[in-house]
């Protein structure tokens, strides 16, 4: 891994916090662009999407691709040393090695408890939505506002669950890890 000086860390920093901002803002947008579009029954683009989607991330990325291409560095290599310049200002890369390891499984824990509740929210979601589905309704008849909900609860659902199962399954993993160097230090 390549050592960066202040200048250039701080830049790869400001570029990825601008990166993380930039995504919110446009999940943000394209949300209440959805739900305004439930709202005003406007049909919505299926052929389209997906193409917007991928363009939007891609104008999102090319500062950041820019910024590592100028530094020489990989998308794996500048994780890594945000990763390890985070740990080192929040002083968790001076902690010894059992309590990361405590860290890591409590993280594990908020993680697998997380996910278990979002799989409960897609269940329930789930069961409404394809519930109400299948039945006839009315012309002029008042909308669902909860069928709306359930599918975009539910959509959220399928979508945060696995990976708050997934990140359950990483910090399980660094903790096993720092417990494995915690019994080599004390040997």
């Amino acid at each position: 891994m390549r050592n960066l000086s202040p200048d250039e860390l701080e830049r790869l920093i400001r570029s990825h916090r601008r990166l993380k901002v930039s995504l919110l803002v446009t999940i943000a947008v394209i949300i209440a662009g959805f739900v305004l579009m439930v709202l005003f029954d406007v049909p919505f683009p299926s052929g389209l999407g997906v193409g917007i989607g991928v363009g939007i991330g891609l104008l999102l990325l090319i500062p950041q691709r820019r910024l590592l291409n100028k530094l020489g560095l990989t998308n794996v290599e500048a994780k890594a040393i945000i990763g390890a310049e985070r740990e080192r200002r929040t002083g968790i890369a001076d902690l010894p090695p059992e309590a990361r390891a405590r860290r890591e499984a409590r993280r594990a824990s908020i993680f697998l408890i997380a996910g278990l509740i979002l799989v409960i929210v897609f269940s329930v979601a789930a069961f409404y939505f394809f519930g109400q589905a299948g039945q006839t309704v009315e012309e002029d008849a008042p909308v669902d506002p909860w069928f709306a909900i359930s599918f975009f609860t539910g959509f959220a659902a399928l979508c945060v669950g696995p990976a708050s199962l997934w990140q359950a399954n990483l910090h399980k993993r660094k903790a096993d890890s720092w417990r494995e160097i915690a019994a080599q230090e004390v040997h």
